[in-house]
């Protein structure tokens, strides 16, 4: 069985979080603002060459996260969101192996031992060993990361501003917020509407269709007087993205999906799954195939190959 999630659907231009099965699903809003989430770098392992990283059978893998206990027997380490209840919830693929609760910090309340603190953990994955897989592993746990390994380096969003006289047939004053709500709504009916953001921290609008952009421009210049760009480009639209995400939440157990996204300033779709290996990643492109290419979807999966970042 894959990684079981309870699946939720996100609205337009968001980000889908799925936690586990007891803490539900969480809907992080994402429009209008930068996905901080990178491509994942190209390797010749991938058929397609894009946006994804693909594991090998039986390779050494490296999970980062709280580790669990809810019943005796079951420590797992927890992949995706945390609820923030007390004691919190999470789940995540089994641990096998040697491992004592003796060797971590923990926290307990009832019959639930956490961690506060992710810890890292090397070792491989079987997704067909119980309900969340299981996670067997190779050394001990530890709280930095592993020797010869090296953790993703964190992106920060940059919010570009596409062009050079935002304020064109406009005012330059902080619209109302009767001109912020026109404009949401106005974008929603844009014709070809791929995604937008604010360069500025407050009324610079950055919005990219695959329409006529001048067209575009006019047409929200009827409801919102403040900084506004408006490019063309050659993306897949709101409506396909969002369609996209409809189908990987309807199938979420085949992929072991975590989390989906789009928008932001990539115009991209960013799909989170428990492991990139070829099984799961053929399975998210076929699910959305009929909306997307597979240059259109960023792969990324929880469990990293031990071998470097970055490299093949």
């Amino acid at each position: 069985m894959r990684h079981r999630h309870r699946a939720g659907l996100s609205a337009p231009c968001t980000t889908l979080l799925l936690v586990g099965l007891s803490a539900g699903a969480l809907v992080l809003g994402a429009c209008g603002s930068a996905t901080d989430t990178p491509a994942a770098p190209s390797t010749d392992e991938d058929p397609a060459g894009t946006h994804v990283r693909i594991v090998r059978p039986g390779e050494e893998l490296v999970a980062h996260g709280i580790l669990m206990q809810t019943a005796p027997e079951r420590v797992e380490i927890c992949l995706g969101g945390v609820a923030e209840s007390y004691p919190p919830q999470c789940d995540g693929p089994v641990l096998r192996g040697d491992f004592s609760w003796d060797d971590v910090s923990q926290q307990r309340s009832g019959t639930v031992t956490w961690t506060d603190d992710p810890v890292f953990a090397v070792g491989t994955f079987d997704a067909d060993d119980g309900d969340t897989g299981s996670f067997t592993l190779a050394r001990a746990i530890s709280t930095g990361p592993p020797p010869g390994y090296a953790v993703p380096a964190p992106q920060e969003p940059a919010f570009p501003q596409l062009c050079d006289d935002p304020y064109r047939d406009g005012a330059e004053g902080p619209p109302d917020q009767a001109e912020q709500e026109a404009l949401r709504t106005a974008l929603e009916d844009l014709d070809g509407y791929v995604t937008s953001w604010v360069s500025d921290g407050s009324h610079l609008y950055n919005v990219v269709v695959t329409s006529d952009p001048e067209q575009a421009h006019d047409q929200l210049r009827e409801v919102w007087s403040g900084g506004l760009c408006v490019v063309e480009r050659d993306l897949p639209t709101q409506d396909r993205l969002r369609a996209a995400q409809e189908a990987l939440s309807a199938r979420f157990e085949e992929v072991g999906l975590l989390s989906s996204g789009s928008g932001g300033v990539t115009g991209l779709l960013d799909v989170g799954v428990v492991v990139t290996d070829q099984a799961s990643v053929d399975a998210v492109r076929e699910i959305v195939s009929p909306w997307l290419t597979p240059d259109q979807v960023v792969i990324t999966g929880a469990l990293q190959p031990m071998r470097a970042t970055g490299t093949s």
